[in-house]
């Protein structure tokens, strides 16, 4: 399985709007992040995880020439605001595109974008092809979906494992169920927004804490915010822990 890291930021990314920090002036391109976003492709299918502000972009750089599902981790709009640009997907697969979320996500997605999933002026198909995420597992055209669910402050995410890769997208609480699922993992990303206490997100120091519990042998963090220089992180993470960059590909 081929793994691209093709938006490693915050939702306000980096450089943030006005700021003039250190990271946000970082002439380092690995400073430089767009919202999260993740590609994975196993065989002949490739499945995008998430649809940020900057998708167009991100799928650009990544040179992707097709996408064959989609997953959304929940309804944030640093995680659906890009989903416009899927249109252009499904015109290309002249078909709808297979559109995984849990029903509380799903339902919010539909209500703010009921043109993607319905009668359109484009096309005489929907754009998208609604899947419900539930806790089972299931296949998809040779790739394998473990749901994991946690919590985001009080919204549920589901993220997943497939085979020996998995994810956790934004993340402040995750049960002892859910960890066991995740045990066994080879590579695990984690996304890390912020050094300190924080409400809506594990802070650095939990989620290294969580990554030697789960014990896989490669961990990446992403989703960070302004705040973690790439050089600086790196060097005081365990050697088995490093940040992740946009654009970073990695096979599992």
């Amino acid at each position: 399985m081929k793994v691209i890291f093709s938006g490693t930021g915050s939702s306000t990314g980096t450089p943030q709007l006005f700021c003039k920090c250190k990271v946000c002036l970082s002439e380092n391109e690995k400073n430089k992040r767009s919202r999260f976003s993740l590609i994975i492709s196993e065989q002949d299918t490739t499945v995008l995880v998430d649809t940020p502000f900057e998708l167009r972009l991100q799928l650009l750089r990544a040179g992707i020439e097709k996408i064959d599902a989609i997953w959304i981790t929940h309804p944030h709009s640093d995680h659906i605001a890009g989903i416009d640009d899927t249109r252009i997907i499904a015109f290309k697969n002249k078909e709808s595109i297979p559109f995984f979320a849990d029903a509380a996500t799903m339902e919010t997605i539909k209500l703010k974008y009921p043109y993607m999933f319905g009668e359109n002026e484009y096309s005489s198909t929907p754009f998208l092809k609604p899947e419900i995420i539930t806790s089972k597992p299931f296949d998809f055209r040779g790739i394998s979906f473990l749901p994991i669910k946690h919590l985001h402050g009080s919204m549920d995410v589901c993220s997943f494992r497939s085979g020996n890769f998995a994810f956790l997208a934004d993340v402040s609480k995750i049960s002892e169920k859910e960890v066991g699922k995740l045990k066994g993992v080879k590579v695990l990303s984690v996304c890390t927004t912020v050094k300190q206490p924080h409400y809506k997100h594990m802070e650095l120091e939990k989620v290294i804490k969580l990554i030697q519990k789960i014990d896989p042998k490669r961990a990446y963090l992403t989703h960070m915010n302004h705040h973690f220089e790439y050089d600086e992180i790196k060097s005081s993470l365990p050697p088995d822990i490093e940040p992740a960059y946009d654009g970073l590909e990695i096979i599992v």
